[in-house]
């Protein structure tokens, strides 16, 4: 049986050139125990491979774009290319480790073999361990190679022997087109078209957006920060936030206003205050009415599929030249109400409860509506995946703290991916190396903006 790739997973393998690469990936931070060695990941993702076997499968095409590509068995699969080791220099700072993420994320995959990458990452300060992810649109929603479970004696049984099945050939893929057109003449129109039709299209499966677009046409961003011209090149920061301090800061306005106000909204002003204060470092004129518009995905609950199966467009601007923190989170908590009265969201409890933990699935769904609405909506992308609050491991490795690494969409210099997971929220910034020489600052200005609200939560409560 000839097996094809979806219309958005093809769209996005012809969208993806040096300059735009779209992948999705994570970096997970392990504590090593005595003993451990890194070719014990290499064992594991091994043993996993027979659970999942897309892993072993490349991309077919035929030249031209009438014949959708289809999945075959990579006869040659080397499970020492895709599994690679690394070690950062002495003394294993969360800098060098920022950046090989940077580096090695710049890199498209190869599109002659299976689509993903794990870098397993020694010698990162405090006797841990880096496992470094890049998988590919295409291949993100086939399962989780790392194997992240809540029971630590979690394992799988050795893979047993694998025979590569045999490609189809030509003649079969022309044949099994034509009866498809027959059956479906349609899409034929779409196929020819080079995928940019099927991406439109599956942004109205993945996200209903019509009068959320409309709006954002007719009021575009007030500003273009953020927005470039292509490049290969990137810089990647991690931040951590306490969510403990996130909750009290939610506590603190529900006390004195009565107010509710989500975590989530709250994570947005802390992000809106700390781009205000680095954007100011920059130099840059701050007037009041000056806004930075973010798409923030928003996971929505399916009758047809399970929570998280599909997200819709809620655009947020930041209000960047707002000076008082409480009257930001009254304007964001305003903007995200009154969007989501429109939609169906699906709770955070909902999503951290979701069998596994596989949060580069959900934010490569975010991705994917960035990727198919016109950059000049919107200035950038945060994805905001809440993660279970319980300690989870892989193959008896206690997983410490998880870091998003979205690509960055057509035209866009930043891309924020956010994952809550026991007690922290970790933040992963993607940037374009050229446009954003001075990321790092931006995580002295994420801790200064949750203490300034928090301080403006406790003292100032009414604050309009």
């Amino acid at each position: 049986m000839i097996d094809r790739l979806s219309a958005s997973d093809s769209s996005f393998l012809y969208l993806e050139d040096a300059s735009a690469a779209t992948h999705v990936g994570q970096v997970l931070i392990f504590v090593t125990p005595d003993g451990f060695r890194s070719r014990h990941v290499s064992e594991a993702i091994r043993a996993r491979l027979d659970v999942h076997p897309r892993y072993r499968q490349r991309i077919h095409t035929l030249p031209g774009r009438f014949i959708t590509p289809v999945w075959v068995d990579d006869p040659d699969f080397d499970l020492d290319y895709h599994v690679r080791r690394s070690a950062l220099p002495a003394p294993g700072s969360t800098e060098a480790l920022q950046d090989f993420v940077a580096r090695v994320c710049s890199r498209p995959l190869d599109r002659s073999r299976p689509l993903w990458e794990v870098y397993v990452v020694e010698g990162l300060s405090g006797e841990r361990l880096a496992v470094v992810t890049k998988i590919h649109q295409a291949l993100i929603d086939v399962g989780d190679i790392t194997g992240l479970s809540p029971d630590p004696q979690t394992r799988v049984a050795a893979a047993g022997p694998w025979v590569p099945s045999p490609p189809p050939s030509t003649r079969e893929l022309i044949g099994d087109t034509v009866t498809g057109l027959i059956r479906r003449p349609a899409s034929a129109v779409e196929t020819a078209r080079g995928g940019l039709n099927e991406l439109r299209a599956t942004a109205g499966q993945v996200a209903r957006v019509g009068r959320t677009l409309a709006k954002a046409a007719v009021s575009p961003p007030s500003s273009r920060d953020f927005a470039i011209a292509p490049g290969s090149a990137r810089r990647y920061l991690m931040a951590d936030i306490q969510l403990a301090d996130l909750r009290a800061i939610r506590d603190q306005v529900v006390r004195h206003s009565g107010a509710g106000a989500s975590i989530h909204a709250i994570t947005l002003t802390v992000l809106a205050g700390a781009l205000r204060s680095w954007l100011q470092g920059r130099g840059d004129p701050m007037t009041q009415s000056r806004s930075v518009r973010a798409l923030v995905p928003v996971s929505v609950s399916d009758e047809s599929g399970p929570y998280g199966s599909r997200v819709e467009a809620i655009f947020v601007d930041l209000p960047v030249g707002e000076p008082s923190p409480m009257v930001r989170l009254h304007q964001i908590r305003f903007a995200l109400e009154h969007q989501l009265a429109e939609h169906q969201g699906v709770r955070a409890q909902d999503l951290a409860a979701m069998v596994g933990f596989a949060p580069p699935a959900l934010h490569s769904l975010g991705i994917r509506l960035g990727a198919s609405l016109s950059n000049r909506l919107f200035n950038l992308v945060i994805t905001n995946v809440p993660g279970p609050q319980r300690p989870m491991y892989a193959d008896g490795l206690a997983l410490q703290a998880s870091y998003p690494v979205l690509p960055l969409t057509s035209g866009h210099a930043l891309a924020i991916g956010i994952t809550s997971y026991n007690g922290r929220v970790h933040l992963g910034v993607l940037a374009d190396r050229d446009a954003v020489p001075d990321l790092e600052q931006l995580e002295g200005a994420l801790a200064d903006a949750v203490e300034e609200l928090r301080e403006a939560a406790e003292h100032n409560p009414e604050e309009r």
